[in-house]
């Protein structure tokens, strides 16, 4: 019997939770395989973060993407109550081409 691929008919990853994992190393060591998705932390960045934290964590984001990583930068999951509009407005703006 054939032994099929961990990864196949995976195509991307989410969330991709930067509390618990390094960024870097799984878009190192899977970028040609799979999509990244959810990379702005909820449980750090967006809730306690100030506006430039946000922006520095999309650029992260960014910085992967132009290292060869295919990512949808978003927030790892939903955005709570005690996330800081102008945290959510700094995204937005990050975010913008």
């Amino acid at each position: 019997m054939e032994r099929l691929h961990p990864l196949a008919g995976i195509e991307d990853l989410n969330p991709v939770q930067p509390e618990c994992m390094d960024l870097e190393a799984v878009a190192s060591r899977y970028q040609d395989r799979l999509a990244f998705c959810g990379m702005i932390g909820t449980q750090t960045t967006m809730p306690f973060g100030t506006p430039d934290d946000v922006c520095a964590a999309v650029e992260r984001c960014r910085r992967l993407h132009e290292n060869g990583a295919r990512v949808i930068v978003a927030p790892t999951h939903v955005l709570e109550p005690d996330v800081p509009w102008e945290n959510i407005i700094a995204f937005i703006e990050a975010v913008r081409p």
